[in-house]
């Protein structure tokens, strides 16, 4: 009979030891996990890995655990579009950390005004940042505008008159380039546009593209893409003629495989970059490194870093949600606008070297980047931290 007391006691003990609420958390992720674009896809696993690292350090948070859903939005706009219905109405996700610009574009009235759910766009593109039209859709770093800026700024500084851009034929590439030759930026800082040079983003060889950059002869040369476009893209220049050195990357050309894969025919070819790159000495990167002691890392990069950082706003977010809650999960239509309401009140977000501090007000984050540069085989920071705004 004591024995059975004893038995009873420590139940009791256990129920009433447990949260009051205890449940489950999903959040749903995608990213180009295959086809193009696969080269900085790091940005949906870090999130995810953020989020399993709380639960496996911590427990969840506040006793609930996260359910990180990761699915593949294969860089096309049907399937993202495809695949953020089904995390909404079927997986009822509270949350989205999304990709591309045209698949965020595509999906704008219905994370606003349908659905109202806040979503994080890897997309940089200033047609998806408008706090006033689009109340639920929140970026990390400058966009890809406030970018082109910066490189029209450097190139000015280094003597430039003349300029080109060169992209793929996507939104991506569109979007940011037409945006800055319409708001006239080049003119306004005195530089001439000789071209903006499209290539199908598929295709193998960029040599006639390239041929045409040499006959032009601008000082420099914008590339809105990514890493996967630019190797393309350097590695012809070299065959026709044209200096890596005369090339400017946004932040998804800040990745090593550029260097490693062209070598001398990468040495000048400069870009930016938004947050820590994989392996700098900084707090986050110990989380990191605990993190992979026990799981697999799938993509050691800086875009892997941004994802981190990434998961990391997503835990704050629901932490402050519940503990205004006492810790009880808010019914979903009113979770997701109360994690909307406290990520524009997030501000001097430490992240632990991730990124500047973030500020949530404008739905950017931060407006910071600075210039890397290729020199000797690998990236070198040429520049102190830029502020666009």
């Amino acid at each position: 009979m004591k024995k059975l007391s004893v038995f009873f006691a420590l139940l009791f003990l256990a129920f009433v030891s447990l949260p009051a609420h205890a449940g489950e958390i999903p959040i749903g992720i995608y990213g180009t996990l295959t086809g193009t674009d696969t080269d900085v896809n790091g940005m949906s696993y870090g999130p995810k890995d953020y989020l399993t690292y709380v639960n496996e350090r911590a427990g969840g948070v506040m006793g609930h655990k996260y359910v990180p859903i990761l699915l593949d939005g294969k860089n096309s706009i049907p399937e993202e579009v495809k695949v953020f219905k089904r995390l909404v109405e079927v997986e009822k996700v509270v949350l989205v950390n999304g990709w591309s610009t045209g698949g965020t574009k595509a999906l704008r009235d219905q994370i606003n005004t349908l659905i109202k759910i806040p979503f994080q766009a890897q997309s940089l593109s200033s047609d998806v940042l408008d706090p006033q039209k689009y109340p639920f859709i929140f970026l990390l770093g400058p966009t890809y505008e406030d970018q082109v800026l910066i490189a029209l700024n450097y190139a000015k500084q280094k003597g430039a008159k003349t300029f080109a851009f060169i992209h793929a034929d996507i939104e991506y590439g569109r979007a940011p380039v037409r945006n800055a030759l319409e708001q006239k930026i080049p003119e306004k800082l005195g530089l001439k546009v000789l071209a903006d040079i499209e290539y199908a983003g598929g295709s193998p060889d960029l040599t006639p593209q390239l041929l045409r950059v040499k006959e032009l002869n601008p000082d420099y040369v914008y590339i809105q893409d990514s890493a996967g476009n630019t190797v393309k893209i350097l590695r012809d220049a070299a065959k026709v003629g044209v200096p890596a050195g005369k090339f400017f990357g946004n932040n998804y050309n800040f990745q090593h495989i550029i260097p490693g894969t062209l070598g001398k025919d990468a040495e000048g070819f400069k870009a930016l970059q938004i947050n820590a790159d994989w392996g700098e000495n900084i707090p986050m990167m110990k989380e990191i490194e605990e993190f992979g002691r026990k799981q697999k890392i799938e993509k050691k990069d800086a875009y892997y870093t941004k994802g981190w950082v990434q998961g990391k706003v997503i835990h704050e977010l629901i932490s402050r949600v519940l503990k205004k809650t006492g810790g009880k999960i808010p019914e979903i239509g009113q979770f997701r606008i109360m994690l909307k309401d406290e990520w524009v009140k997030l501000e001097n977000f430490d992240t632990g070297g991730g990124t500047p501090a973030l500020f949530y007000k404008d739905h950017q984050g931060h407006t910071q980047a600075r210039i890397v540069e290729v020199k000797a085989g690998k990236f070198a920071t040429i520049s102190d931290w830029i502020k666009t705004r």
